[in-house]
């Protein structure tokens, strides 16, 4: 289960790969936040101000993606 939303108000990508546990997020320096479950899985990965990173073609990233 994979699902992209896009969260135009925030500038956030959403990336979720599946349904667990939740755990903890881990906050990257870069802007990105990765959502670990409890069995130790990444579950979800968050990337802030991902109009500025999704440039050119691969804009289409943002544009596919479910809005929030």
């Amino acid at each position: 289960m994979v699902e992209t939303i896009y969260d135009k108000n925030h500038d956030i990508l959403n990336i979720q790969l599946e349904s667990a546990d939740y755990w903890k997020s881990v906050e990257l320096p870069n802007g990105i936040v990765v959502d670990i479950a409890k069995n130790g899985k990444v579950i979800a990965i968050e990337i802030v101000n991902a109009s500025l990173i999704f440039v050119g073609d691969s804009k289409k990233v943002i544009e596919a993606a479910a809005a929030a």
